[in-house]
C-alpha cells in the first residue's frame, strides 16, 4: 500500500493501520511457527524431565491464544476498508479506538507470549 502526496491524512492513518496490521499478522504468523517447532522440541527432550510438563502445557495454551489472536486480526483486518469510508468524527474516533484496542491486545499477547518462551528455554538450560 502506497502513500501519495495528495492522500488526505485520514487515508494516510488508514494506510499506516494497514501496514501496522499486516506486520502484526506476519509477526503472529510466525509466532505459531515458532510455538510448533518448540512443541515438537519439547515433546522429544524437555518431557524428559517432569518439571518441564508445566511448561509445555503453558506453550500449549500459547499457541492457542495466538490461532486466537490471528483469527481476531484477520477479522479486524476485513471490516478495516469500512474505515476508508468514514465521513464523520465519530466513525473515524472509532477506527482509531479500535485500532488502538488491537495494538495492547498485540503487545499483550507478545508479552504473554515471551515471559513463556523464556520460562521454556530457562528449562532447556537446567
Amino acid at each position: 500500500m502506497q502513500i501519495y502526496d495528495h492522500d488526505s491524512p485520514e487515508a494516510i492513518a488508514f494506510k499506516n493501520n494497514s501496514i501496522e496490521l499486516d506486520n502484526w499478522i506476519e509477526h503472529l504468523n510466525y509466532i505459531e511457527k515458532e510455538i510448533v517447532n518448540l512443541l515438537n522440541l519439547g515433546n522429544s527432550e524437555l518431557l524428559k524431565v517432569f518439571e518441564s510438563k508445566n511448561v509445555i502445557e503453558k506453550l500449549a495454551r500459547e499457541k492457542e491464544k495466538n490461532v486466537a489472536t490471528i483469527d481476531a486480526f484477520l477479522k479486524y483486518k476485513e471490516g478495516l476498508p469500512k474505515a476508508a469510508e468514514c465521513e464523520d468524527v465519530d466513525c473515524d474516533m472509532f477506527y482509531v479506538t479500535e485500532h488502538e484496542k488491537f495494538r495492547k491486545t498485540y503487545l499483550a499477547h507478545l508479552k504473554s507470549y515471551r515471559e513463556v518462551k523464556e520460562e521454556y528455554f530457562g528449562m532447556l538450560s537446567k
